[in-house]
């Protein structure tokens, strides 16, 4: 199971490791997700086994953290999962995706093992009243940006008390987007002990896509914090500049 990198740009990411003999790659996407499968052929069952064993190798190599999990997981469960085993809680403040964030995790079974809890800050005043985002800050940047994402992120993590948190305020649409802030732009802020970031997404989508692209970038941080990856932006969406 793969995040962050489209189906063709995969294929020819690892064309030449399909090409090393009885080995073929199968593709198939499942929206924001691509999902591979990789099938080794050999005169045994043991044969087989080895060459596949060693593709799986060469595959995980090659696209590091862009592999988030196998089989049946889900992002959040892989998310829950390393929560878990680090001992680590997590909160997360959201506007555009409107709890969807929180339903996915919280759609994981034990979730309250390591979920704190969530904010669903819609308007300016909510943002202002329950996650100390400045009346300033909204007012000279808008909710959609930088400062803005950055606040609801610290804010949430600093009343839950939480060791992680993560922050969703986009433009969603099909409406409410203007020349400096089309439809499609979206903030993701992150904050923990070490820092407090946040980057800016341009995702031409559809609304529905658009908040489960945003939702799966928010989860995806958490798990490449929680792993010392850098976050990164998705290489087959549009990131704004």
């Amino acid at each position: 199971r793969t995040f962050g990198m489209g189906e063709s740009n995969l294929d020819a990411e690892l064309a030449d490791i399909a090409r090393q003999g009885d080995v073929s790659l199968g593709f198939r996407t499942a929206f924001p997700d691509n999902f591979l499968r990789p099938v080794a052929r050999g005169a045994t069952a043991s044969e087989a086994e080895a060459k596949l064993a060693r593709v799986c190798d060469l595959i995980r190599g090659r696209l590091g953290p862009l592999i988030y999990g196998s089989a049946a997981e889900t992002m959040e469960e892989v998310v829950g999962g390393l929560l878990r085993e680090q001992g680590k809680t997590l909160a997360v403040a959201e506007s555009c995706t409107g709890g969807l964030l929180g339903e996915r995790i919280t759609a994981v079974p034990g979730s309250s093992d390591y979920f704190l809890g969530g904010v669903v800050a819609y308007a300016d005043r909510a943002k202002a009243a329950l996650l100390g985002v400045s009346e300033q800050a909204l007012r000279e940047h808008g909710a959609v940006s930088e400062p803005v994402a950055i606040a609801m992120a610290e804010g949430v993590r600093e009343r839950f008390g939480a060791d992680l948190a993560v922050s969703t305020t986009g433009i969603a649409g099909p409406g409410g987007g203007t020349e400096a802030k089309p439809v499609g732009l979206v903030w993701v802020g992150f904050s923990d002990a070490g820092e407090s970031t946040a980057q800016v997404f341009e995702f031409p989508l559809d609304r529905s896509r658009h908040r489960m692209a945003t939702a799966q970038v928010a989860l995806d941080w958490v798990r490449r914090a929680l792993l010392g990856e850098e976050r990164v932006a998705l290489r087959y969406l549009r990131r704004s500049r």
